[in-house]
């Protein structure tokens, strides 16, 4: 296929990169601190992000780099002003109460929806990389697992001095490299370069591979808790034990996560491919099992963690009420917030297949590719099928000629191919688009 990963990575952003990360070491070991470090830890992913890739396709920069996700992208800086807020030791507890909130909620969730929205992504390119289709997503789910975790070690924090957080740089850079950049653009790019193996070369995700890819998260949500929990006492990671311990604790995590990658990977599995056949409903589903298991998931950690959660009470109910609110603003994000943002990237994932990926296949793979787009649009209820067509009917027509006409063709050649019932639902569905 001739769609290249992300251009220019290796010849001109990974030297950038480079530099980043060898002066924040020079600087970090003059000064012994990790602010450094944590500052390329951010600037990376957003020079990333940033990078005018699309030059080379003739494109303006604000054609695939859109303002929502321009904003998105620079609120990031807002990670290393939070935290500096948290570590300022001249900072009292109100000022770190607010500044962690800020993190978790508008920092890392509500900053995510800026690219979240239809709207946010920008034109389709000829690369498999797409941050303005990765970041919004991952974003709102590194947000409301956060929201969900801190809020509950605010509830079971033992109370005071445990639920204030100290705050320390090289836990930072931990968090961010360990946690964040596995759950956002790591996760979002395996997740799109498996969609388009199994749409373009009909390789089928096992039950296996999808638990492998369940557990993956599982594993990054745990190295993002073990950070946190570094950052929360100010420790730097791995220097010292900041681990209770608790053997019920632990057996909760084992349970709890090997049942969440489990019936996560099945229902995943029960609701089947391709991409854009998932529901709003199932979504909701989907991750209502995350959130009650996880929820499970993190009650063992708080015990690992402080030895033995005992919810705050009496003096300290406010600690809990607190939790609670950041409890229901993750679960919220989470759910609700994440079906919807799935189907605007059903929206987004299909222009780009339409547009770039099809026309860079050979004929055998794009006739696999559209064959199963086609028929799988065919036996989905009418509306939901006059929805699709009429933007796959729009996404046509935005093509230039050349690459419009091999994908026509081989549509043509997939509906004369069909049942008569089947091709009658498409015919029917193209005229009403067309004519609409």
């Amino acid at each position: 296929m001739a769609l290249p990963l992300f251009p220019d990575f290796r010849s001109k952003i990974l030297p950038v990169l480079a530099v980043y990360w060898a002066a924040a070491l020079v600087f970090s070991l003059v000064y012994s601190s990790g602010l450094p470090l944590a500052i390329a830890g951010v600037l990376s992913p957003m020079t990333i992000m940033l990078w005018p890739v699309g030059r080379r396709f003739g494109l303006k920069y604000t054609e695939y780099r859109t303002p929502w996700f321009i904003a998105s992208t620079i609120s990031m800086v807002g990670v290393l002003l939070t935290a500096g807020l948290i570590i300022d030791t001249v900072a009292g507890p109100p000022i770190k109460y607010i500044a962690l909130v800020t993190l978790v909620v508008v920092v890392i969730g509500l900053f995510g929806l800026l690219t979240a929205h239809r709207r946010a992504f920008g034109k389709p390119m000829k690369l498999f990389f797409r941050p303005d289709l990765i970041l919004g997503n991952n974003r709102v789910l590194a947000g409301g697992l956060a929201a969900l975790a801190i809020g509950m070690k605010f509830m079971f924090s033992n109370a005071p001095p445990g639920d204030i957080p100290v705050g320390n740089w090289y836990a930072l850079l931990f968090l961010i490299v360990l946690g964040l950049y596995q759950i956002i653009p790591l996760r979002g790019l395996i997740k799109m370069r498996t969609m388009v193996s199994r749409m373009a070369y009909d390789k089928k995700g096992s039950y296996g591979i999808t638990v492998l890819k369940e557990l993956y998260l599982v594993v990054a949500i745990s190295l993002l808790l073990f950070s946190a929990h570094n950052f929360f006492g100010g420790v730097t990671p791995f220097t010292n034990n900041v681990l209770a311990g608790s053997s019920f604790g632990v057996s909760i995590m084992v349970v709890s996560g090997a049942i969440l990658v489990l019936l996560r990977a099945w229902y995943k599995k029960h609701i089947g491919d391709p991409f854009f056949k998932e529901t709003f409903a199932q979504s909701v589903v989907k991750d209502t099992i995350l959130v009650v298991l996880i929820t499970v998931f993190f009650y063992g950690f708080i015990n690992v963690m402080v030895g033995k959660a005992t919810l705050n009470n009496g003096q300290f109910s406010y600690l809990t009420l607190m939790g609670l609110g950041l409890y229901a603003f993750g679960a919220i994000l989470l759910i609700p917030v994440r079906a919807w943002i799935r189907q605007n990237l059903q929206y987004g994932s299909m222009r780009q297949m339409i547009h770039m990926v099809l026309p860079s296949l050979n004929e055998e793979s794009r006739a696999k590719a559209l064959g199963k787009i086609i028929k799988t649009v065919a036996d989905l209820p009418e509306n939901r099928r006059l929805e699709l067509v009429k933007n796959m009917v729009g996404f046509l027509n935005e093509m230039p000629q050349k690459d419009r006409d091999k994908v026509m063709k081989t549509q043509l050649q997939i509906i004369s191919s069909l049942a008569p019932n089947e091709r009658l639902k498409i015919m029917k569905a193209m005229d009403s688009a067309m004519m609409g």
